[in-house]
């Protein structure tokens, strides 16, 4: 059972207050997907993991905190853009805009985080078009995360993983093979390793559709 709760929040940019849903406690029933988006009844909560003031347009978990450089961002015009954005959905542009401020203050691992949630509403809007678009940036902020020594998995191989599902989910099946390949050359646990064989199994079907983990080790 989910229980939620309205609250009243104040914007750290302007001021302005409004009123959002609140997440008491959730759960879920079932297996996460390979990209990790969890079952129902956690799975729909997503439209709450983020706020958006109706004012400035800041976009944030919570809109009352605000780090140092967080104003001259969403000042802007490449964040103002993106809120702005009528091609995709509005609780899909609000993770992209918290994920440009990410991305701003070099917080990759977090960055790309909001970009795969995005991916998220975008495949309930039924619009693979900018999920793809979404897949694609979350996996450039990947490659950045990496090369900051930033990780969007703590478990060996997931971050590989991961990484794999969403170049499979948005059509770049070469390039997940590559990583297929270079990540069974790593030492990882026997799970990652399932899991990755399951990918590339999929990825040879150029199958671009939502699965499982349980389907990926044979439960289902």
């Amino acid at each position: 059972m989910t229980t939620m709760f309205k609250e009243e929040v104040e914007c750290c940019v302007c001021g302005e207050k409004s009123s959002h849903t609140g997440i008491g406690s959730t759960n879920s029933f079932g297996s996460p997907d390979l990209d990790t988006r969890p079952p129902e009844m956690q799975r729909s909560t997503i439209y709450h993991w983020i706020q958006r003031c109706p004012s400035c347009g800041y976009c944030s978990s919570d809109l009352s905190k605000c780090s140092n450089n967080t104003k001259e961002i969403i000042k802007s015009v490449e964040y103002q853009n993106i809120v702005k954005n009528n091609v995709t959905p509005e609780v899909a542009s609000s993770f992209l805009a918290l994920s440009y401020e990410k991305e701003q203050s070099n917080q990759y691992s977090d960055s790309a985080w909001m970009a795969i949630h995005a991916s998220w509403i975008c495949d309930d809007e039924n619009n693979s078009e900018v999920s793809t678009r979404c897949r694609k940036q979350a996996i450039s902020l990947i490659e950045k995360a990496n090369s900051q020594a930033q990780k969007i998995a703590d478990q060996k191989g997931a971050s590989e993983a991961i990484a794999i599902d969403l170049m499979r989910r948005a059509g770049m099946f070469q390039e997940a093979l590559k990583l297929v390949a270079l990540t069974q050359a790593k030492e990882i646990e026997e799970i990652i390793i399932q899991v990755i064989k399951y990918e590339e199994k999929l990825i040879e079907l150029k199958d671009v559709a939502s699965h499982t983990i349980s389907e990926a080790l044979g439960k289902e």
